[in-house]
């Protein structure tokens, strides 16, 4: 008990760190949020940061302790990670050089955010997660997540068009109307949503095997 929520606090100290850094580089004011929220890096984590808030300072809702609840945290930052480094980095440098966007793709912040906690909450999960009753529909029922977010993006760039906004409207060219039809839309979606899938089953796999060869020790694990 005594290991693991230790360890969650160094995370949640690490999040701060990369929060002030990101304050500093001007990426937190309120209309920078607002045009990034609709990436999958700022939407999860801004759950992140509150799920990981509540759980720490004892928040009554039960099912946020639960290893269902950890698994989809754990398989959320896994997709981001995994889809970022495959896609969006390598897009991202080859598209902009040297600007200041690229520049970005090789801050400490981005690697806190993109790989760091990514990799240390994949560890809590394995690690320190007592996964007696994690149920393998969870496997299929976390995707409402990214469902989810398809939907806030489109809403986040109607609210931006009916407000006469001026920031970005759509994060991916996949999922842009004035260059992509519907078929090929949902085309997009459903291919990305399918990798997220894939991922999620290995994330469950892993730990869900290790729970089998009794590791972690008991001790080591709390979901309170």
């Amino acid at each position: 008990m005594e290991i693991a929520l230790i360890y969650r606090w160094a995370v949640f100290i690490l999040l701060v760190l990369g929060l002030i850094l990101l304050m500093k580089h001007g990426v937190l004011t309120p209309f920078v949020f607002w045009s990034r929220i609709q990436y999958y890096t700022f939407s999860t984590f801004t759950l992140f940061f509150i799920w990981l808030g509540a759980t720490l300072f004892k928040a009554d809702v039960p099912f946020l302790y639960t290893a269902d609840c950890r698994y989809i945290v754990a398989a959320g930052l896994v997709t981001l990670s995994v889809m970022y480094h495959i896609i969006v980095r390598p897009g991202a440098i080859r598209t902009h050089r040297l600007n200041d966007i690229s520049y970005e793709h090789f801050s400490f912040y981005n690697y806190i955010f993109h790989y760091f906690i990514p990799v240390l909450m994949t560890a809590d999960y394995l690690f320190f997660v007592d996964k007696t009753e994690l149920h393998g529909h969870i496997m299929i029922s976390w995707m409402i997540y990214p469902a989810l977010y398809v939907v806030f993006v489109y809403w986040r760039a109607w609210m931006t068009i009916v407000t006469h906004g001026t920031s970005h409207l759509y994060p991916y060219t996949f999922m842009d109307p004035r260059i992509n039809d519907v078929f090929s839309i949902t085309k997009g979606c459903l291919k990305v949503g399918f990798q997220f899938f894939l991922i999620g089953i290995c994330v469950y796999a892993a730990g869900k095997g290790l729970y089998l060869l009794d590791i972690p020790p008991a001790v080591w694990t709390y979901n309170g």
